[in-house]
């Protein structure tokens, strides 16, 4: 069951309408699947179905490096160069564009879209609400950081006490959980809109929180942004 509620549109100023968040907050594994699907009798154990996984896994991954699409019935895939280009000579520069990866459901995990139930709940915590991740550089949304450039975060409730080192923006390393702290590059501080510039950050994979006071800082609350954003 998708369970939603309701918060106000933000994104389109001026609009009297709202959006559905989702909140559903258990995240499945790779191991969980296949826990959902290896049982006694099986023809087939657990670890030889992870050993497939990976092997369709790494044939997937040497074809994208190669440049192709991959079309599969649960996601389609292709790879895109994002930035701009001064003239029609110029070439591809790594450090003015970047190769991504996008992703699309396939036609059997679209075909899912019509079978989910949902059911409208109540907010049960007053916490930032983190939409969309921009990335001014890159021109990217929810994908890319661009370390020392200019960046913005919309959501609600994300205005934060900058006096107070618990609250703000932090920056966490999915690989070993260092987290970074934005300092002293704040442009802009709105309960629905953060406008600052990136911190330096190396390489690596990050989770994006935003963590406010309530109760006078009393207690901090932690909003998190769905997707992994990536500084290549």
């Amino acid at each position: 069951m998708l369970q939603y509620y309701l918060i106000k549109n933000e994104i389109n100023n001026g609009s009297d309408n709202y959006i559905a968040v989702s909140s559903n907050l258990k995240t499945f594994t790779i191991e969980d699947v296949f826990d959902e699907i290896v049982h006694p009798g099986s023809s087939i154990s657990k670890a030889e179905a992870l050993a497939t996984f990976e092997s369709l896994t790494e044939g997937i991954m040497k074809l994208v490096r190669q440049g192709n699409s991959v079309v599969t019935p649960l996601v389609n895939i292709r790879s895109d160069i994002k930035g701009v280009f001064e003239t029609d000579e110029d070439t591809y520069d790594s450090s003015k564009q970047q190769v991504v990866v996008n992703m699309s459901p396939g036609l059997r995990l679209r075909s899912v879209e019509n079978e989910i139930e949902v059911t409208k709940v109540t907010q049960q915590k007053r916490e930032p609400m983190l939409l969309h991740y921009y990335d001014n550089t890159s021109d990217t949304s929810d994908e890319s950081i661009t370390p020392e450039k200019g960046a913005r975060i919309t959501g609600n409730m994300l205005k934060f006490d900058e006096e107070d080192t618990d609250q703000g923006i932090f920056f966490v390393n999915v690989d070993d959980g260092t987290e970074t702290r934005l300092d002293n590059r704040l442009l802009r501080n709105k309960p629905s809109e953060l406008i600052f510039n990136n911190p330096t950050l190396p390489a690596g994979n990050y989770e994006l929180e935003v963590r406010t006071g309530l109760l006078n800082g009393s207690s901090i609350r932690t909003g998190r942004l769905s997707a992994s954003l990536t500084v290549a």
